[in-house]
């Protein structure tokens, strides 16, 4: 499963990145977004799902 989050330039955002890599996330793609006066980032973030044993 996938997941994805902004982090702003002024680091709102951060702390739930952090938290996600606590549960096992994997970052698979990071985009920046560069404006006038902001540099956002797009972070794509990627888990195995959970197998079910038979």
């Amino acid at each position: 499963m996938q997941t994805s989050l902004i982090i702003e330039s002024n680091g709102r955002g951060k702390s739930e990145l952090d938290r996600l890599l606590e549960q096992g996330w994997t970052v698979v793609s990071i985009t920046p977004n560069h404006g006038k006066s902001y540099n956002d980032f797009l972070i794509i973030l990627e888990k195995e799902e959970p197998t079910e044993s038979v």
